[in-house]
């Protein structure tokens, strides 16, 4: 039976961190090991995670100061014994309680990584769903400026080494390591199937600091796809124009936006 690993990362989020575990303890496939990563949170969300711990042996959780978030995925990573490994933040819930069990199902011999959709929840309260097609796995849908959204990936451990998210891009490390993966020919594995929900925070670290989650990314694409980064750098220039870039967004929408139900 194969064996999930579900890791979150907390710091002082007491207001979201119960839906979070709830979602996970609340799964209908019973081969998890949650592993909650807390960043020394200063409010109530420690004690939350204690609470939730002490009434099911599923929960694993240390409590410490970390260098940033990437730094305490990686001691997630680390803790994780499980075939696949999926990383849930605090913020972000399962769509449904047959999530884990669906995405179990689903997995073919050789994949190592499997993904889905994931519904957006934006600030005024609405949702739309994200869709992720069979390529977002190509090096070419890199070049196009995007990646999956981490939360809506189960990878096995062998996608994982002693230092699995380089900490160097403290932006965009996720988007790194999917790269990475890429490029050693691991096999992505699409499925239709809502995995999570996410929430659009206006607060994040990647949205308040867009101007180095950008470097972060031309830095990725030269390193990686240097022959490819004029196909980047000019899709770039269109998203900065006036004109060009509402044209770029709406035809994005048109592609990968659909109302939830």
């Amino acid at each position: 039976m194969i064996k999930i690993s579900v890791i979150t990362v907390t710091y002082n989020a007491e207001d979201t961190i119960v839906d979070t575990i709830e979602s996970v303890i609340n799964q209908n496939y019973h081969n998890i090991e949650y592993i909650i990563i807390d960043g020394k949170s200063t409010d109530n969300t420690l004690d939350i995670v204690k609470r939730y711990a002490l009434n099911t042996d599923m929960i694993t959780y240390i409590s410490e100061e970390d260098n940033g978030l990437y730094d305490a995925m990686n001691k997630g990573v680390r803790l994780a014994s499980g075939d696949y490994i999926n990383i849930l933040n605090s913020g972000d819930r399962y769509a449904d309680k047959e999530v884990i069990s669906d995405v179990v199902a689903s997995i073919k011999k050789g994949t190592n990584i499997i993904y889905g959709d994931i519904i957006y929840d934006y600030p005024d309260g609405s949702s739309r769903v994200r869709k992720y097609p069979w390529y977002c796995g190509k090096g070419f849908y890199y070049l196009l400026g995007d990646c999956i959204n981490h939360q809506a990936i189960f990878a096995s451990a062998d996608c994982f080494g002693e230092q699995s998210f380089d900490t160097q891009y403290r932006i965009t490390a996720a988007r790194e390591w999917m790269v990475r993966q890429t490029k050693a020919g691991k096999k992505y594995q699409s499925i239709n199937r809502i995995i999570c929900h996410y929430s659009l925070d206006p607060n994040s670290v990647s949205i308040k600091n867009s101007a180095e989650a950008w470097k972060n990314n031309d830095e990725i694409i030269k390193r990686y796809y240097l022959y490819g980064y004029p196909l980047y750098w000019m899709l770039n220039v269109i998203r900065k124009g006036k004109i060009s870039s509402k044209i770029l967004h709406r035809l994005y929408e048109i592609v990968y936006i659909s109302k939830a139900e």
